[in-house]
């Protein structure tokens, strides 16, 4: 393991140091022999297996065996395709991979790292948080920028629509650095082997695609074109988000610079900035809009526009943010939340009173979970304890406690 991670790192050395120098051709060229390289492929392997079920994974024999299935150059993907509600109301596509094909997809990400770190038309953008610690310096970098906000300061957020199965193949390679074949037939939607895809285009066209009760981007923004059921690039392969990321990346470069901004925070598909005045966040609205609409991945359009002042409130990555004075708190956003809370509850109820330890550890698994990820919110540990109490009581009743 150790002789393929060591591997895997002087390929991605060897692909960033030609990038610095601004020699993109031998990096491809590197990136090309890193896809084809035996340890790498193991490595990939392994780190896919970590994926799987802890009694469905293989042993290592058996995963030597399986790396000549993994040539992202020439395997064609097939992902299961099923339809996943929203939170916030909707549906979105979601696939699901098979172990070569995972390893497929962890290798194309790591080829991708160099690329999205180190080259100066293909990196993502600074203000992107996934690639440098995620949703906790998302909130990091949003609580410096509140605590610097002048009275009367606004927060702008602009939503993608639908940016996973938007974005068009077809101008990937030039905005990644991948080979074509390996974006179809590990990337694109249209190209890769989906089973159940019609029966995936059918559940999406009797639940809908709506955006729930978002508000709407402006009038004409976003309207241009109907919605596909399916398209772009599919949601739950490993290599997916870094390739998204880069996307926005460029995106971000075309909006071009605003110095006037005080802080621009990108999640995902999620941009968010706070700016001094309404009127600079209509500026950035438009640049943003602009380099969506001309995106070599879209056009892209944008299904929400807010701009709301920071004293009122506003939502972002989860939270309900609003600074008032000194104050600054951070509530879990309300819709999200009820329907944690209501999925919750109504698995906990149909698992009925009497639950064995197994189910007991399970349910607390899945409320840790999430109550991880709301470390920004004071209340919890309260909300923590008030559920476990409720675990606990179904599970003390098995016991005849």
């Amino acid at each position: 393991m150790n002789k393929c991670r060591e591997r895997l790192r002087r390929f991605q050395s060897e692909i960033e140091n030609r990038l610095t120098a601004g020699d993109l051709r031998a990096a491809k060229h590197k990136l090309r022999k890193m896809l084809s390289n035996r340890s790498v492929r193991l490595h990939s392997l392994i780190i896919a297996n970590r994926k799987s079920p802890v009694d469905s994974r293989l042993d290592m024999a058996r995963l030597i065996e399986l790396i000549e299935c993994v040539r992202p150059m020439s395997r064609v993907a097939s992902p299961s395709g099923f339809a996943l509600p929203k939170p916030e109301g909707g549906y979105r596509p979601v696939f699901e991979f098979g172990l070569e094909d995972r390893a497929c997809a962890v290798l194309i990400r790591e080829a991708l790292k160099p690329f999205a770190r180190a080259h100066p038309q293909l990196a993502c953008h600074p203000a992107q948080v996934l690639l440098s610690g995620g949703l906790p310096v998302a909130c990091e970098h949003l609580r410096q920028a509140l605590d610097a906000a002048p009275s009367g300061a606004v927060f702008i957020q602009i939503d993608a629509k639908r940016f996973f199965p938007s974005i068009a193949c077809e101008g990937l390679a030039g905005m990644t650095g991948l080979p074509p074949e390996v974006i179809h037939r590990h990337l694109s939607v249209e190209h890769m082997d989906v089973r159940g895809k019609r029966s995936l285009e059918n559940a999406l066209s009797m639940k809908g695609n709506d955006q729930g009760d978002e508000t709407p981007a402006p009038s004409g923004v976003g309207r241009e074109k109907g919605d596909a059921a399916l398209g772009g690039i599919a949601t739950g392969s490993a290599a997916a988000s870094l390739v998204a990321e880069m996307v926005m990346g460029h995106i971000l470069r075309d909006a071009g610079s605003l110095p006037s901004l005080i802080a621009l925070i990108v999640y995902s598909d999620n941009i968010g900035a706070v700016v001094r005045t309404r009127e600079e966040a209509l500026a950035l609205q438009e640049a943003v809009l602009g380099a969506f609409s001309r995106s070599r991945a879209g056009p892209l359009s944008a299904s929400k526009v807010s701009i709301k002042d920071i004293a009122t409130g506003f939502n972002f990555v989860g939270y309900r943010w609003q600074q008032q004075g000194e104050s600054l708190t951070a509530e879990p956003s309300r819709r999200k939340h009820e329907f944690w809370q209501l999925t919750f509850s109504t698995d906990l109820l149909e698992a009925g009173l009497g639950i064995n330890r197994a189910d007991a550890n399970h349910f607390r698994r899945r409320l840790t979970g999430y109550a991880n990820s709301k470390q920004e919110w004071a209340g919890r540990d309260r909300f923590l304890a008030e559920w476990e109490g409720r675990i606990d009581a179904a599970f003390a009743h098995q016991n005849g406690a």
